[in-house]
């Protein structure tokens, strides 16, 4: 009987636990898409949430810059009223970078009533948004090189031609893989220089693919970046977004 009665108390406190633990903010969505959202200059996006999983009835939205911690002042604020809604937001007049945004289910003046939904990492102005971009010195193993500068063969600036890198945005695991190849747009395919902005390694396999391998060891998620250049043409780049996270492959589903 004293077994039982502990047993019956340890899963009282357990579901009493369970009950005062804070809630977790449901996913959020910016074009449909978390994670990783690209968007072009000046570009609107729509901000989709239901908070009636969890009973909240107000969503915060903060936006920082990457390299941004969160106890420093977000750039942008948004406060949303309502269980579930879509709502449009606005970049215009800051500059192309790369940003991260938090939200989480709050009261009526913005104060926080559960943990933050998963960070979104939004990519405005698509791939310039990393000109600026400086990869923390602990996620580099060293000074990635530069582009070589090389000649022009022929002017392109009157012709709607580019290059880029499919996928454009991945998510994997330490240790995890994944296939990257050039897309040309409106032109012949030509030599390009491939680069890595931060840790991992990058290799040429066939038919002119490369394939990105992540650190096997990392703490918490990390942004890095796969670059392209046109060696005839240095003015086309492009560019793809690799988000390296420890989440099990369960809490990604489950986004």
């Amino acid at each position: 009987m004293t077994k039982i009665f502990f047993r019956g108390l340890l899963i009282m406190f357990a579901l009493v636990n369970a009950l005062l633990a804070q809630p977790t903010t449901p996913t959020v969505y910016v074009n449909e898409k978390f994670h990783l959202v690209e968007l072009a200059r000046s570009q609107r996006a729509t901000l989709r949430y239901d908070l009636r999983p969890i009973g909240g009835e107000h969503l915060k939205v903060k936006l920082y810059r990457h390299d941004q911690t969160l106890d420093q002042e977000p750039l942008k604020e948004w406060l949303f009223h309502g269980q579930a809604g879509r709502e449009r937001i606005s970049l215009e007049g800051l500059p192309l970078a790369v940003y991260t945004m938090v939200a989480y289910c709050s009261d009526e003046s913005g104060q926080a009533l559960a943990y933050a939904a998963p960070f979104i990492h939004l990519e405005y102005g698509g791939w310039r948004a990393w000109e600026a971009f400086k990869p923390p010195v602990e996620t580099v193993e060293g000074k990635p090189e530069g582009f070589e500068e090389v000649e022009a063969a022929t002017k392109i600036s009157n012709r709607d031609v580019g290059i880029g890198v499919i996928p454009p945005a991945v998510v994997i695991k330490p240790g995890q893989t994944a296939t990257f190849k050039a897309n040309f747009r409106n032109m012949e395919a030509e030599p390009l220089k491939w680069k890595l902005v931060g840790e991992g390694k990058l290799k040429a396999i066939e038919d002119g693919a490369y394939l990105y391998t992540a650190p096997a060891e990392q703490l918490g998620t990390k942004l890095f970046r796969v670059e392209v250049q046109s060696t005839a043409h240095p003015d086309l780049q492009g560019g793809a977004t690799i988000l390296v996270t420890n989440a099990s492959q369960e809490q990604l589903n489950n986004l």
